[in-house]
């Protein structure tokens, strides 16, 4: 009696993080299930034995690629990051995982990220980046259209006018360049501009939603120009019978001296102005981030005017030695030299300190 063996074919199931809330696990497309048509057999004959296929050679599957790995593996661990509340931690996580593979699930939740952390720019802009690479048919497209309409009406518009082009700092991110406009969730923030060569400046700035605010704030130089002392070329001769005229050493010695107490003031006034920002209330972050700014301000012109004190010191010490303090052995001689020293050099180094800043400047006729 013939009869024909029936074939069974397994299916493999691929299970997916599953999170609370809208969090979404990554789509893993299900393992390839290769299915091999069994030939029938038919009945031998009584007495003869079938016919036995030879065996065949299974080619090994390739090695999974090291980068996909470290993606998947990336973007799991910033689900667990978010799903326990870390949001901070799970952007990182996840935008490691986009640099490698760019897939709509990381970008879905990089977006639910920035929308946790207030972030309403970032996540309108991730939202949008999803959307194009998402399927055309992806069934929560409406609902990512109305969350990102949503997010919009939250924003607001600051349009900053500056006298240079510099960036523009809320808390520890950059949000546009100045001049120009920005978009911020609504509320009061505090607006900082940095550019290379200029003291940062803030300025608080409140806007709401779907509204806009204006801010005009001007940046200053943050180079110190020293005026020479003397032309040596000029005014000092300097010959084997003697050396530079004291008052160009006194000159220099006082200039050193008013640099270093202009950089002692500032970085007084920078500690001062910790201390006071450590006092206040927790709660008061505008006055707090008022004072960390009055004690950067305060610490980088501290900085500067020591960095001018110790360059001035060296050049103090050289012309210590190049002075010639015993004059000529001729008194006539002495006085003429010192009439001649009076008459080619005569500076006086100042110094000023107030609330708004503080410098050096020389007065002097040669």
């Amino acid at each position: 009696m013939t009869s024909e063996p029936s074939v069974r074919v397994g299916v493999a199931l691929c299970m997916g993080l599953v999170l609370s809330g809208t969090w979404r696990a990554q789509a893993q497309p299900p393992p390839e299930v290769e299915v091999e048509a069994q030939a029938e057999v038919e009945a031998a004959p009584e007495g003869e034995s079938p016919d036995v296929a030879p065996d065949v050679e299974v080619a090994p599957e390739p090695p999974e690629d090291p980068q996909q790995v470290e993606a998947r593996e990336r973007f799991r661990q910033g689900l667990m990051l978010a799903r326990s509340g870390n949001c901070a931690g799970a952007l990182a996580e996840l935008n490691a995982s986009l640099a490698i593979v760019e897939r709509p699930n990381t970008l879905f939740n990089i977006a639910r990220c920035h929308e946790e952390l207030f972030r309403y720019d970032l996540a309108v802009a991730s939202y949008e980046r999803y959307l194009a690479i998402a399927p055309p048919d992806a069934e929560d497209r409406g609902a990512v259209e109305a969350t990102m309409r949503s997010l919009r009406g939250l924003l607001g518009t600051i349009v900053i006018a500056s006298n240079v082009p510099a960036e523009v700092w809320i808390g520890d991110r950059v949000v546009g360049a100045a001049p120009g406009e920005v978009l911020v969730p609504g509320g009061r923030h505090a607006v900082e501009l940095r550019a290379e060569g200029y003291i940062s400046a803030r300025r608080e700035v409140e806007v709401a939603g779907r509204g806009r605010a204006s801010v005009s704030i001007d940046l200053e130089s943050a180079e110190v120009n020293v005026t020479n002392v003397t032309n040596v070329e000029e005014n000092v001769n300097i010959t084997e019978d003697g050396g530079a005229p004291p008052a160009v050493f006194y000159s220099a010695l006082g200039l050193t001296v008013a640099a270093g107490i202009v950089g002692v003031a500032f970085a007084g006034r920078a500690m001062a102005s910790g201390n006071r920002t450590e006092g206040l209330d927790p709660l008061d972050r505008a006055g707090i981030e008022a004072g960390n700014a009055e004690t950067s301000d305060s610490q980088l012109l501290a900085d500067i005017f020591f960095g001018a004190t110790g360059a001035l010191a060296i050049t103090t010490i050289v012309l210590y030695f190049l002075t010639d303090f015993d004059g000529e052995t001729d008194p006539d001689a002495h006085r003429d030299g010192e009439r001649d020293s009076d008459r080619d050099v005569e500076v006086t180094p100042s110094a000023w300190l107030n609330s708004g800043g503080g410098g050096l400047s020389l007065q002097g006729q040669f």
